[in-house]
């Protein structure tokens, strides 16, 4: 290495290769390599971690060190995340670095992670989620797991929380060997999570190692604080909000399901309670059943519980506070600041983690479950199929109770009976507050209702020692049904609506006290009858596919439009879309779908806004042209409506869509959306709105500098590290060409300018016959004007596409003559070599590398696309045409309407 290098290197770069050359050059001797190690293991850990990433990111580069140097040096990088605040300044480095990062702060980007691009962190992702060489993962993710942690719970630099979710949902959970539960990523991560929440979740191992500890006898343990019970509930809001993934979210709520139910319904506590611990416990309970699938689409195979099974759950659990687990007893409690904590259960109560039968206490519950399923309007065929389960099961019971029963064991009679009432009266208080909260709910299966108001009528006639209660019930699911105004009598339920008539005249006719009851009915159901006649007949109704498509419908508008619906839910709605795009289903509505697609793009969630691109997509298989028009009109965006984030997503959603739509990018579609993709490449774009938005913001920032230099005294000067000159003026270049991206004096943004012409290049080489000769030839004439007089360091992107647009031409020039399609335009005479002596001088003058290196690529691609043109392209044959020599053809012979038929020649 020369001399003059080494004297630009920072200190720290010339300490770490003399000690690494005495301690690991095999030309020293043994014992001296020995003696040095332990020196240059002191050196490398006195320096600190943000001074060690850089450097040793420099060193390991191929040809910077000796072999033998390297090893020591990458092992010893890769290993600086176990450092205290190592994983933070690990993340930092790589953001920083990363090329899609390197413009944000000058960007006018805003909102929350904005500045992190979804390369970004999956770069960093993939570094901390994968072990060191020689490390066990175990002890890999132990090391790194409190300060990804940490980071998680906001401790961090702004926007570190959602890197850390990143690469924990989807570096490490992402990954069966890592994050399927019981592994080593799930146990360092998911567990002191989960175990905040409900302690029997925690490993032997580390419930061993709990247990170690010195405890006070006559004291009840308080196993979880009201300090980690909180980071449980924030830790998992921010890793499910961050990383919005349906089965990750699933997979991480599910075994919690009971331990929300409790928290989110505590009855004590105050306005602390209700904002820390109930309200994100209310949120996570109410995502988890927004993502569990409908009831009707489980099959007989076992799966993934329904919404119906955790609500069923939920309501055989009502009073859940705890659990009471052989090895493990625990009941929720609260404190006097208003926080909630679990303590230890004493194993001698056996009502230490559920309440007595409270009346109070269920009410209270009651009216929680009640408000649960309000706040999810997506539940309604749930509720509805939940409240027949509740009537079956109560008449069910009410039958039973009417037979006499012999106690053989009284102790376990008596536990069974209280049990029994507790639960009864659980589901009696549950269905009274359904009837009376959401009646049109209720109904959503009429003929389902019908089937048990008959049945319990029939079995009332038959047996009258079953009691009035069965009855009256069943009389009030009956006026629910008839007072309904969706309700509509159908030939599939006519006979049983004639068979309630029959039971109800019966009734009627009896001195009962619902007898009375049983003749208004009567007289409502005649009266309805009579009104349901003079319906059109002729009225088409919707198929069950029709009335299925229009229920995933509106679930997943409610998903996607909802204020508060969290990101998984989002992207269950779009998925939900998807579906029904896929099926071609007639229930949707395509202006709205493109409006809300649209609308998704400005969503600063990675996942969001790529699934939306992919719904346009799908869209576009059935219904290109509209797509096509509504792309190209928000991505010209002459209203200026649009951020520069959300135009240049439009145009990744245009170009996709063209390139799986070759053959409809034709006529009058083509012609439209290349010629906005010519406004805006263009150097005649004028935006006046962006001309007022960055006077203003110039005049802010000359007034901060201002200011600043007042209170310094002068100049502020530049606290960055200084690493070199050529260094500085390297990164002056480049924040120059970042500043120089941006809109100035109302023109349009260099970036938008290089996306419409790499959309138009690819239109072209996608379908050049569709496009026409005037539009390509304007296309090219801009690309040329580009080029010559565009030469600003800035403007090198620009180029870039410019260049790009001339190669993809040649190339679908190429591929025309390939397959004999003939072309009424082309490369030809002057302006051939009009564009090759510009290509030529680009080559030898660009100040661009890649502009150079394109523009070589492209004189090449003339060249062989001449030669080529010179040849006859060479049709294969699949078939014999004709025998030398024979004048016989083996296909046959036409006739004179065209036909060919088979002709037999005898040949000697």
């Amino acid at each position: 290495m020369s001399e003059e290098g080494k004297k630009t290197q920072p200190p720290l770069v010339d300490s770490i290769l003399q000690c690494g050359k005495q301690a690991f050059d095999p030309e020293v001797p043994e014992n001296t390599r020995r003696t040095n190690i332990s020196k240059f293991n002191t050196l490398l850990e006195s320096s600190g971690t943000l001074a060690l990433i850089p450097v040793l990111n420099l060193l390991i580069q191929p040809g910077r060190v000796q072999p033998w140097l390297r090893t020591p040096l990458i092992s010893t990088l890769a290993r600086l995340p176990l450092r205290p605040r190592g994983v933070q300044h690990t993340v930092e480095f790589v953001l920083s670095v990363h090329p899609s990062t390197s413009g944000s702060n000058s960007s006018a980007n805003t909102g929350r992670g904005a500045s992190i691009s979804h390369e970004a962190l999956n770069a960093a992702s993939r570094l901390l989620s994968s072990p060191p060489a020689g490390m066990l993962a175990e002890e890999w993710f132990d090391g790194i797991a409190p300060q990804l942690l940490s980071l998680l719970d906001g401790d961090g630099e702004p926007e570190m929380d959602r890197a850390a979710a990143f690469v924990i949902g989807f570096g490490i959970l992402g990954r069966k060997q890592y994050g399927a539960p019981g592994t080593s990523g799930w146990n360092a991560f998911i567990e002191p999570i989960l175990s905040a929440l409900d302690p029997t979740l925690i490993s032997p191992k580390t419930k061993k190692a709990q247990t170690e500890s010195i405890q006070t006898l006559g004291i009840r343990k308080t196993l979880v604080p009201a300090s980690e019970v909180f980071k449980g509930l924030h830790r998992l809001s921010t890793l499910l909000t961050s990383h919005p993934h349906p089965a990750l979210s699933k997979r991480l709520l599910r075994p919690i399901l009971l331990p929300l139910w409790a928290i989110s319904c505590w009855r004590h506590g105050s306005e602390k309670t209700e904002e820390t611990f109930r309200k994100p416990a209310r949120k996570l309970l109410k995502t988890l059943l927004q993502l569990s699938p409908a009831p009707n689409d489980e099959s007989k195979q076992p799966g993934p519980p329904s919404a119906l099974n955790l609500l069923s759950n939920i309501l055989q659990n009502l009073t859940f506070k705890g659990r009471a687990h052989p090895g493990q007893r625990w009941a929720y409690s609260s404190d006097n600041n208003g926080g909630i904590y679990i303590e230890e259960a004493n194993a001698s109560v056996e009502d230490a983690v559920k309440d007595p039968f409270d009346v109070a206490s269920i009410e209270v519950a009651s009216d929680a479950f009640i408000s649960l399923l309000q706040a999810v309007p997506d539940l309604k065929s749930e509720i509805s199929k939940l409240f027949m389960s509740l009537c079956k099961k109560w008449l069910a019971s009410t039958a039973a109770a009417s037979k006499p029963n012999i106690a053989t064991q009284l102790s376990k009679a008596v536990e069974n009976d209280s049990d029994h009432m507790e639960g009864t009266f659980i589901e009696v208080t549950v269905m009274r507050k359904m009837m009376t909260s959401f009646p049109e709910n209720l109904v959503d299966d009429s003929r389902q209702v019908l089937d048990l108001v008959e049945q319990v009528l029939l079995d009332f006639l038959a047996n009258s020692d079953l009691g009035d209660e069965s009855v009256a019930v069943a009389l009030s699911l009956l006026n629910i049904i008839l007072t309904s105004p969706s309700f509509r009598a159908s030939q599939t339920i006519e006979p049983c609506m004639v068979s309630i008539e029959t039971s109800l005249s019966s009734i009627g006719r009896k001195k009962l006290e619902i007898s009375s009851t049983a003749q208004n009915l009567l007289m409502l159901l005649k009266f309805r009858s009579t009104i349901d006649e003079p319906d059109d007949v002729n009225m088409s109704t919707p198929t069950g596919r029709q009335v299925e498509d229009k229920k995933s419908y509106s679930l997943a508008m409610s998903y996607l439009t909802a204020t508060d619906s969290p990101p998984p839910v989002r992207v269950q709605g779009l998925e939900l879309l998807s579906n029904l795009i896929r099926s071609h289903s007639s229930i949707l509505d395509i202006p709205a779908l493109l409006v809300l697609f649209s609308s998704l793009l400005q969503d600063n969630e990675e996942y969001i806004y790529l699934r939306a691109i992919k719904s346009f997509i799908q869209l576009s298989q059935k219904h290109p042209k509209s797509v096509m028009k509504d792309l190209i009109d928000r991505y010209v965006d002459p209203q200026e409506e649009s951020e520069l984030d959300q135009r240049l997503r439009l145009g990744e959603a245009l170009l996709q869509v063209i390139q799986n739509n070759a053959v409809a990018f034709s006529s009058e579609t083509s012609k439209m959306v290349c010629e906005g993709l010519l406004f805006i490449a263009g150097r005649r774009g004028y935006r006046p709105k962006t001309e007022q938005q960055q006077a203003k913001k110039n005049k802010l920032k000359r007034k901060q500098n201002s200011e600043a230099d007042e209170a310094w005294g002068g100049e502020v000067p530049q606290l960055d590290e200084v690493l070199g000159s050529e260094t500085q003026e390297d990164n002056e270049i480049l924040a120059q060409i970042v500043a120089g991206w941006e809109s100035k004096r109302g023109q349009e943004d260099v970036r938008i300018r290089a996306s419409a012409l790499a959309i138009l290049g690819s239109g072209i080489e996608a379908n050049i016959e569709g496009i026409g000769s005037r539009l390509i030839s304007t296309a090219v004439d801009v690309s040329i004007h580009i080029l010559t007089l565009e030469l600003e360091p800035e403007m090198g992107i620009l180029r870039r596409s410019a260049i790009l647009l001339v190669m993809n031409f040649v190339k679908a020039l190429d591929s025309a003559r390939t397959e004999g399609k003939k072309l009424s335009f082309g490369f030809v005479g002057q302006s051939l070599d009009d564009v090759r002596r510009v290509l030529e001088y680009i080559e030898g003058t660009d100040g661009d590398g890649l502009v150079r290196q394109h523009a070589k690529d492209v004189i090449e691609s003339l060249e062989a696309w001449q030669i080529n043109s010179l040849i006859r392209p060479q049709n294969e044959q699949t078939e014999i045409k004709e025998l030398a020599g024979l004048r016989i053809t083996p296909r046959g012979v036409e006739d004179a309407s065209g036909r060919v038929r088979p002709r037999i020649e005898e040949i000697d």
